[in-house]
């Protein structure tokens, strides 16, 4: 297991982690907001592979996703604290074309 570095502040979290469950939780929410903005309806493929964290106010998501068999996006997701006890859905800030699924990631 690769040893993490600490997080510097507003820096970005490094190695890139596997995504799990909580991280595909989140594209499964923006999943449409995804779609919309590459005006690709209804992908049949959404999995996270792996992500990296930004902590701000809330925190930054930088997650791979397939979306096929060979292709790989990149989208960055914000994640707003709780308020209230209650917790904002997480909201898509960016999306880019990442190549070929055999590209190494970040």
């Amino acid at each position: 297991m690769a040893q993490q570095e600490p997080i510097k502040c507003g820096g970005w979290s490094q190695p890139p982690r596997k995504a799990d469950a909580e991280v595909q939780k989140i594209c499964d929410q923006v999943k449409k907001a995804v779609e919309d903005r590459i005006n690709s309806p209804e992908l049949t493929m959404f999995t996270a592979l792996d992500y990296i964290t930004q902590v701000v106010a809330g925190v930054n998501y930088r997650i791979r996703v397939q979306i096929n068999n060979v292709c790989v996006i990149r989208i960055q997701v914000f994640q707003a604290p709780l308020l209230s006890g209650k917790q904002a859905p997480p909201e898509l800030t960016d999306v880019a074309n990442d190549g070929p699924l055999n590209d190494k990631p970040f």
